[in-house]
């Protein structure tokens, strides 16, 4: 699997990350999305793409350490994946995805 990190955006963006090149992800494999933010009072992270996405709080995230789980849309950007939304937490946040040759892909923003 592969992981395409890509900006959020919105009114009071602290941070949001983006890459050219995507990270290869497999089931035990994690992908830090956040860093630690002492500023951050909230963040909302979205499964653009097609496989469930396993989201941690901490370091870490596996198909079997995570947090939540962002079911996958049926095709890439359809708007259908899914999307989780935390008030106060500061700390760092890592996703993976269980094992596929799909390429998988994740948006993120944080708020102050």
């Amino acid at each position: 699997m592969k992981v395409q990190i890509a900006s959020g955006g919105g009114k009071a963006l602290v941070t949001a990350g983006t890459t050219d090149n995507p990270s290869s992800l497999g089931d035990t494999d994690a992908v830090q999305l956040m860093a630690a933010n002492d500023y951050r009072s909230s963040l909302t992270v979205t499964n653009f793409g097609t496989v469930k996405l396993y989201v941690k709080l901490g370091s870490s995230a596996s198909s079997t350490s995570y947090h939540y789980i962002l079911p996958g849309g049926g095709a890439n950007y359809d708007g259908n994946g899914g999307t989780v939304s935390i008030d106060g937490y500061t700390g760092i946040v890592t996703v993976s995805a269980a094992y596929t040759d799909t390429v998988g892909k994740v948006g993120h923003c944080e708020f102050g």
